[in-house]
């Protein structure tokens, strides 16, 4: 990708944590986006920076240790303090993903897998959590790597697919505009209004309804909706995903009732095998009692090995049909593009920085007020142009929210 597009690109993540001079920045990248994080941390000291901590991650070196057999997995003590340092005040976090290796995993023992990921969120519990809860500013973005490009575009040939792919990240994240920054400043605000026009609404649930889905979603009531900046404790505004479409609150854990068919497929974080397609859930007193997929539903009980509290709703969120992910006519089998393009929930740790009033809860105190707790979180989506959504009032009135494609707020 040329100069122009990468220093733009630099520029929107540098904005997206509020990046101010004196700030330390943790960047942690994956194996070929080299050329992006120089440049973005040559645009930090330029901007004043303190100190830019970069980290090149490569996940064919951690799968090799997932191996059949091993009761637990070790982790360096200095790795795990390096990681607990860089969400202390004064630090700005920010990921530059591309997914380059998402298939290291595939072929790997599941049940090793999952004892892998779950001794992993053990390790990275401290920082999850100053994470899930604001505590410094954080944003992350993927870049197109062939895996991806070849994914989402099957029968194109590699140079092809990537450059299909390119396209349609530069059209989604403005990069085509003379100023992408400014544009997003704007966005945010329109965001934060449509928040705001759903606390005012005051709704006890949400219901999606559409083919294979019939699913109501209670709403935690001290959670707010979220939508434009976040706020970290130490009070920079910052975006936590760039791009964004949605808008999202935390559902209660207990009340989520009915079936739904996911919309797109269940792209994962944890890379635990194929990627589910065509995947069902049922939900009864808010926990998965049931689940399928035409492909990959061994992924899937991996997945819920890790943790039982991911059989749970930690999030829910609004997206508009014709957000432009959507329009784009594209699966791109990528968590962060795939949720913007439809609404969705997520499985395992609700964010407790969505509470109107924030506080400092254990787990305990965080299921008493209905947010879910756990080591894992996973977007899928729920949404579509055939998925409509109803709010459900107080007084147990409706309203519509998304019909027939529209978003009607």
């Amino acid at each position: 990708m040329n100069d122009i597009i990468y220093g733009k690109m630099a520029d929107l993540l540098l904005f997206a944590v509020g990046f101010r001079e004196g700030d330390k920045i943790y960047l942690k990248y994956d194996r070929g986006q080299e050329d992006l994080a120089l440049l973005l941390a040559e645009k930090a000291y330029a901007g004043g920076a303190r100190y830019v901590l970069p980290e090149a991650a490569d996940a064919r070196f951690t799968a090799l240790s997932v191996r059949p057999g091993r009761d637990s997995n070790w982790f360096p003590e200095h790795w795990k303090a390096k990681t607990e340092e860089t969400v202390q005040p004064g630090w700005k976090n920010v990921a530059i993903l591309s997914e380059i290796d998402a298939d290291a995993y595939e072929g790997r023992d599941p049940a090793a897998a999952s004892r892998f990921f779950r001794d992993l969120g053990a390790a990275l519990r401290t920082r999850q959590e100053a994470i899930m809860k604001n505590a410094v500013p954080w944003t992350l973005s993927y870049v197109p790597s062939l895996p991806m490009a070849k994914k989402a575009f099957p029968n194109l040939d590699g140079d092809e697919a990537i450059a299909r792919y390119w396209d349609a990240i530069i059209r989604i994240m403005r990069l085509d505009l003379d100023d992408p920054v400014g544009f997003w400043k704007g966005k945010m605000e329109r965001d934060a209004a449509r928040s705001a026009y759903m606390d005012g609404l005051g709704a006890t649930a949400l219901r999606f309804t559409g083919p294979g889905t019939d699913l109501t979603v209670a709403l935690a009531q001290e959670a707010r909706w979220i939508g434009g900046f976040d706020h970290a404790l130490e009070g920079t505004d910052f975006m936590a995903n760039i791009p964004t479409e949605e808008i999202f609150t935390s559902p209660h854990w207990a009340k989520t009732e009915g079936r739904v068919r996911l919309t797109r497929p269940f792209t994962m974080h944890q890379n635990l095998g194929p990627v589910p397609l065509n995947a069902w859930f049922e939900f009864k007193n808010g926990r998965v009692v049931d689940y399928g997929a035409d492909e990959g539903a061994e992924t899937l009980k991996a997945f819920f090995d890790i943790d039982e509290r991911g059989r749970y709703l930690g999030e829910v969120a609004l997206v508009d049909p014709a957000s432009p992910m959507a329009r784009e006519g594209v699966v791109f089998y990528n968590g962060l593009y795939d949720e913007n393009a439809a609404c969705h929930v997520a499985l395992g740790k609700a964010y407790p920085f969505t509470l109107r009033e924030r506080r400092e809860l254990d787990d305990e105190g965080l299921l008493g007020l209905g947010l879910n707790t756990g080591s894992v979180h996973e977007d899928m989506m729920i949404g579509g142009d055939e998925v409509d959504v109803t709010a459900v009032l107080r007084d147990g009135t409706e309203r519509d929210i998304i019909r027939g494609g529209a978003f009607l707020i």
